[in-house]
């Protein structure tokens, strides 16, 4: 039996005698764990994303929001027609869901619906009411300037704060006075008194994300608005009263926040009657929902980008067995001078281990490069997980062993004399 030190210095000087079929012999486990490596980086990347959408809009919390039932009635012909609707949460639901045990807090945002123009264009942003303690109840911070002071509230001021995208859309680019600056709606101008990022842009249904929010303090937006909104669409007037767009209530214990959530609806199925015109989400339940919809999406793929690392395997186990048959008058010799099968075994397992291993190597580098370069080109967030390295060096270990046992086999079962008396 050779010594293991032997065994390696003669396969690894065989390797480097044949170069050019040692890395075509690895491609099939590079391109295998590369792609491994990059679909359950853009898969973990894409679940922490979701996730941490979701959890921004937070897991204590229930969210209620106003909708517009269908309409009926209206007449479409008529070339003045008008229409008053009056949907939606009300603050009777703010005051008498604030009661409820396990609700620590309940705060509302007020969409004025006003047109938010840049020039002469229109843009997406909104002009909102919001209450004091919104603030407290959003992961978003203040990037410069302050947040409404309860004076803002009692003195009905006509201040806003911005979001960081109303920053861009509004000022021109390098501006350093837009705090202490001014913003026009219609025909109501408000002193911005600082500005708000929210990191994940947290999304509010009927109003969008909070980085595209004009925020005024709720009692200026009742003095100015009341609770009406007047909008022209087509050849039809309208007027829409909703007392609020959004509701978030925190809870005291998330335990208990699927029966308050329950209690909630109950109360607005009593008494809003028929007219569905609220709706309601519950982030906890949503995060669990997309959790297991995310795990089994990453393990879709894994599953789908360990097949290619199957056919590697199956490719290097096809490589092996020609370079057995090529190497025959090699084999045949070393048999004639007293190498034992087992030797002969264990030169090409090792052969064959070492190129997966390398490969593994080589296609965790590209499968890092592969999801930087779709992070820097899509903007799609991308995470490595140590397991998912680990993993992909011992599959690539495994199906070295796998996939070269039978060639290495197959080249210890050679006959010397036959295979000498052939060359």
């Amino acid at each position: 039996m050779m010594l293991m030190s032997d065994l390696l210095r003669m396969s690894f000087h065989n390797l480097l005698l044949h170069k050019v079929r040692s890395i075509l012999t690895s491609l099939g486990v590079i391109f295998g764990v590369g792609s491994v490596i990059a679909m359950l980086a853009i898969s973990e990347g894409a679940k922490r994303s979701a996730l941490a959408q979701i959890e921004s809009m937070g897991i204590d919390k229930i969210l209620l929001f106003s909708k517009q039932p269908s309409r009926i009635g209206v007449s479409e012909g008529s070339t003045n027609a008008s229409v008053v609707e009056s949907y939606g949460l009300t603050t009777r639901d703010l005051t008498h869901i604030g009661k409820m045990d396990n609700v620590s807090s309940i705060t509302g945002l007020f969409n004025s619906r006003k047109k938010v123009l840049k020039g002469l264009q229109r843009t997406d942003l909104q002009l909102v009411g919001c209450d004091f303690g919104f603030l407290e109840n959003s992961p978003a911070k203040i990037e410069s300037g302050r947040w409404f002071s309860k004076t803002d509230f009692t003195k009905e001021n006509m201040v806003c704060v911005i979001g960081k995208n109303v920053k861009r859309t509004l000022f021109p680019i390098g501006s350093t006075n837009i705090v202490g600056g001014t913003v026009r709606v219609e025909d109501y101008v408000f002193r911005v008194v600082g500005i708000l990022d929210n990191p994940y842009n947290s999304q509010y249904q009927g109003i969008g994300g909070q980085n595209d929010m004009i925020l005024i303090p709720m009692p200026t937006a009742r003095a100015c608005f009341k609770s009406y909104t007047f909008t022209k669409e087509a050849r039809m007037f309208q007027i829409t009263k909703i007392d609020y767009d959004v509701l978030l209530v925190q809870v005291n214990d998330t335990t208990y926040i699927d029966n308050t959530a329950k209690r909630i609806a109950g109360y607005l199925n009593n008494v809003h009657g028929q007219t569905k015109d609220w709706d309601i989400v519950v982030p906890l339940e949503l995060l669990k929902q997309q959790e297991q919809t995310q795990n089994i999406f990453t393990i879709v793929m894994g599953s789908i980008a360990g097949i290619s690392l199957i056919v590697g395997g199956i490719g290097i186990m096809n490589i092996m067995l020609a370079s057995v048959f090529e190497r025959r008058k090699e084999i045949g010799t070393r048999r004639a001078l007293g190498a034992q099968k087992a030797d002969i075994l264990m030169q090409f397992l090792i052969e064959t281990v070492f190129l997966t291993t390398m490969g593994g190597v080589l296609g965790i580098a590209l499968g890092v490069g592969i999801a930087k370069i779709i992070t820097y080109y899509s903007a799609m967030p991308t995470v490595y997980a140590w397991w998912s390295v680990v993993l992909s060096l011992v599959i690539s270990c495994v199906v070295g062993i796998i996939f070269g046992t039978y060639p290495a086999w197959q080249a210890a079962q050679q006959n010397p004399i036959t295979v000498l008396r052939s060359e």
